[in-house]
């Protein structure tokens, strides 16, 4: 089913709720460390992008969940050579659009 063409509301509590941003904060969290790891290491890479399997790691996903976000365009990456990198612009952005779904 196309949930774009439907408008749904989704009733939780408050709890819930709570516990949906606390979750959403911790990841962020992970996803500054993993930043500022790249920094400390002096990375070639900008430390405005994270690797494919540093965001699968902080976002607690697999490949082929990683693989089909790309596919829908729920996220953008950029790819140089063998290795993947998730612009950290597009990582916020794929949560706040959870939050709207």
């Amino acid at each position: 089913m196309d949930l774009t063409q439907h408008n749904s509301f989704v009733l939780i509590s408050a709890e819930d709720l709570d516990r949906l941003k606390q979750s959403q904060d911790r990841i962020l969290e992970q996803l500054d460390k993993l930043t500022t790891n790249l920094e400390k290491r002096n990375s070639k890479i900008p430390v405005d992008y994270i690797t494919a399997q540093e965001f699968r790691e902080a976002v607690k996903i697999g490949q082929w969940k990683f693989d089909q976000l790309i596919m829908k365009n729920e996220i953008k990456t950029i790819k140089k050579g063998r290795k993947i990198y998730v612009v950290r612009s597009e990582i916020q952005r794929y949560f706040v659009d959870l939050l709207n779904s």
